[in-house]
């Protein structure tokens, strides 16, 4: 990114300047006109009180756990498919990841054997497929590790997809998808974001009971719903709060450039894309220009006769 910029900019056009988290706090602590940070919720706390010191305007495009909530009407093979590849896509590392799964209960188990055929025929190998995304870091391949220990150890069921005896080597932070069942709210991997080929499913008994567990949480970045019913659809999206949504699909609200894209509450504030980002690092400048013969002199004071009539005409008594 330093060279593709510096190759068409000049530095006091565009400059791009790299660094960890000690660079990001001292950035964010210069007054500029306007903030845009992308990452976490907890980083984009640190941001914003960082700006507020300069009342500095922040746009936070955060994360958060955005569930995938299956209708039971719904063709499970589709959605199954349609939530792998939102999951497995960047090795999940997008902030608009389907976080888990809210199944209906009795289809649990033929929704992790569809989406057990679906990763199998998107990755027919894990170790060295170019087409299968490593974690960023040794650090977040390892922290992803706790998450899947903790709720081993908490009680859940672990189903790690990749074909049979393939080994996967650590070194090449290549973690194959793991469908974890059996998850309660105790475990690190139902309080934290995920971000990473992880997820958690949910069962539920009934729509209501689904709406609730999403409106006890956070609000999230996006949301997706699987259901062919208009009506139910509406009220989905009126029932509950999202920064986005996407319908019987995921990711792909997120490519449209004529729709904002921001979150609500823990994960963001402001919205960009399109006419949207331009709106949103602009600022529109009202201006007014008195003409040579300005007819407001006439409400000058003191005030009585004329401009006294006319406040009385203006303000209707």
């Amino acid at each position: 990114l330093v060279a593709l910029v510096e190759a068409v900019f000049t530095q006091d056009q565009v400059r791009v300047v790299t660094g960890e988290a000690t660079v990001g706090a001292a950035f964010s602590a210069l007054p500029f006109d306007h903030l845009f940070f992308t990452g976490s919720t907890r980083v984009g706390r640190a941001v914003m009180e960082a700006a507020a010191k300069n009342l500095t305007p922040v746009t936070l495009e955060l994360g958060g756990k955005s569930p995938a909530i299956v209708h039971e009407s719904f063709p499970l093979a589709k959605a199954a498919e349609r939530i792998a590849f939102g999951k497995t896509y960047n090795g999940g590392q997008t902030c608009i990841a389907p976080d888990y799964v809210l199944c209906p209960r009795p289809k649990v188990d033929a929704f992790v054997a569809a989406i057990r055929a679906h990763v199998a025929a998107f990755y027919p190998t894990i170790e060295g497929n170019p087409d299968y995304t490593s974690v960023i870091s040794d650090a977040h391949y390892a922290r992803l590790r706790r998450l899947i220990d903790d709720a081993r150890a908490r009680g859940a069921t672990i189903h790690e997809l990749k074909p049979d005896g393939e080994t996967v080597s650590a070194a090449s932070r290549r973690l194959p998808l793991h469908v974890i069942t059996g998850v309660n709210d105790d475990m690190d991997l139902m309080q934290e974001e995920i971000f990473g080929p992880v997820l958690p499913i949910v069962p539920y008994d009934d729509i209501e009971e689904a709406i609730r567990f999403v409106n006890d949480r956070p609000r999230p970045l996006a949301l997706y719903y699987f259901d062919w019913n208009k009506k139910r659809i509406a009220r989905m999206l009126q029932d509950t709060t999202s920064g986005g949504a996407c319908i019987n699909d995921t990711l792909w609200h997120n490519t449209q450039e004529e729709l904002p894209f921001g979150g609500v509450g823990p994960s963001g504030t402001g919205s960009y894309h399109g006419l949207q980002g331009f709106l949103t690092f602009s600022h529109a400048k009202s201006v007014f220009l008195q003409r040579r013969f300005a007819a407001a002199k006439i409400l000058n004071p003191p005030y009585s006769g004329l401009a006294s009539g006319l406040y009385r005409l203006f303000v209707g008594r």
